[in-house]
């Protein structure tokens, strides 16, 4: 029995030690946006922001409409209870004042009846609530585009990796055969170097490309909130899709009404003249109810609580209040959120042409990166031919080793240019459904 038991615990140990292999994420692009939306931290900041928001508009309905209810309780115990003093001509002397025990609850309600500015102070409240949701929006869609940038910089970044050991393996091969070239007498010493020195320099390349994808996952993860040491896969790759563009006026309409952070805009300046209102409101009078009942007793201690004397009083009332001169407080406030609301309409204005003018300058990018594109697939063509017509040439002793990388470098060359050709069409129109609110 005890050899069972400790054959047992060995075994227990022993499977305690085993580290089980974590799950490998395959993430598409549509996954990490979404785990972008429900983990980025900025996004939920904004988001939190929008909450509070929307708890002003409560906070005004509090402050300028509901009515203002308030108790309280007192109690008090006279350490040592006053005189007065009583002078007459034929008397004279002191009595004691007040009691040894005062207790006093009273319950007070104030109502506002009519103020200028009440359910104004609400629809700005509410106003400001749909400004931060509009700005919610607006974040949301940022971070939607550095998602698809760093996705896609992933993609370009693993496209390098393979084109660099790719490279290296040709320059490994073409050593091979320079080696075997020099050995019987066809070529010169100078060209095994070259060969040999193409082949030191791409391996520090491979290193580096090798660097920069890694930390293209670093950047995924930090965006859609995994941690470093999750293991993620993406099995994308950067393959050209051809887009039709609209007219310029048909995205520019759809802009002006969807683009959340101009209809943000939008709201600020309708709030800001709600504000010039409210302001203004200031010269008009106030009129609010009020109404208090309070319970009062004054005992000394010979008599025990249970037995006190409470006596009851309330009254009800107008409040009025007329304002009459403030030191042209009230008019230079007013004229202060005028201008106000003038810095608003023309940051609304200038945002609308600034939005405009980026429309105008991404449509011409991304026809510009559809020509790189065409442009650079057909180089490529071309220099894989030349590649390859320079390998026969340098075999048969028609060339050097110089034309072999000179043709290699300008392979690599075009390839690279076609892989950020296609990047820069993808952030391109990334930022052009950023800019039209496409969602």
């Amino acid at each position: 029995m005890k050899t069972l038991i400790l054959f047992g615990l060995m075994i227990l140990s022993v499977s305690a030690q085993v580290v089980s292999p974590r799950d490998t994420m395959e993430l598409s692009l549509s996954r990490a946006i979404e785990l972008a939306y429900k983990n980025n931290n900025d996004l939920r900041i904004s988001k939190i922001n929008s909450e509070i928001a929307d708890e002003k508009v409560n906070e005004a309905w509090g402050s300028a409409v509901y009515p203002d209810i308030s108790g309280s309780v007192n109690y008090r115990k006279a350490l040592k209870r006053g005189v007065f003093n009583i002078e007459t001509p034929f008397f004279s002397g002191t009595f004691p004042a007040g009691t040894d025990h005062t207790m006093t609850a009273s319950v007070t309600v104030e109502q506002t009846i009519f103020s200028g500015a009440a359910f104004i102070a609400v629809r700005i409240a509410k106003s400001y609530s749909e400004i931060a949701s509009k700005f919610y929006f607006s974040a949301k869609n940022e971070l939607k585009v550095k998602v698809k940038e760093a996705y896609y910089s992933h993609l370009l970044a693993k496209e390098v990796v393979e084109l660099t050991r790719q490279n290296l393996a040709l320059a490994e091969d073409n050593l091979k055969n320079t080696q075997s070239l020099y050995r019987a007498g066809m070529i010169s010493e100078y060209d095994l170097v070259r060969a040999g020195v193409q082949v030191q320099n791409l391996i520090p390349e491979v290193q580096s490309a090798e660097h920069a994808l890694g930390m293209s996952l670093n950047l995924i993860k930090l965006l859609t909130g995994l941690s470093f040491e999750e293991s993620i896969s993406i099995n994308d790759s950067l393959v050209y899709s051809e887009q039709t563009l609209e007219e310029f006026e048909g995205y520019f309409e759809r802009a002006v009404k969807s683009n959340p952070l101009l209809m943000g805009l939008e709201l600020e300046t309708r709030m800001r003249d709600d504000v010039v209102t409210a302001r203004f409101a200031q010269h008009f009078p106030t009129i609010s109810a009020t109404g208090s009942w309070q319970t009062e007793a004054q005992e000394n201690s010979d008599r025990s609580f249970q037995d006190w004397r409470f006596n009851e009083s309330s009254y009800i009332g107008i409040n009025l209040r007329i304002p009459i001169f403030k030191g042209f407080q009230t008019s230079a406030v007013v004229e202060q959120a005028k201008l106000d609301h003038q810095i608003a309409i023309e940051t609304y204005e200038k945002t609308k042409k600034q939005l405009g003018n980026q429309l105008l300058d991404l449509l011409g990018t991304i026809e510009k990166d559809k020509q790189k594109i065409s442009a650079y697939s057909a180089t490529i063509n071309q220099a894989e031919l030349a590649y390859s017509i320079a390998q026969k040439r340098f075999s048969s002793g028609l060339s050097t080793q110089l034309e072999v990388l000179d043709a290699m470098v300008s392979l690599t060359r075009s390839k690279v240019n076609y892989l950020t050709a296609l990047y820069d069409f993808y952030i391109s129109n990334a930022k052009l459904e950023q800019l039209i609110a496409k969602e």
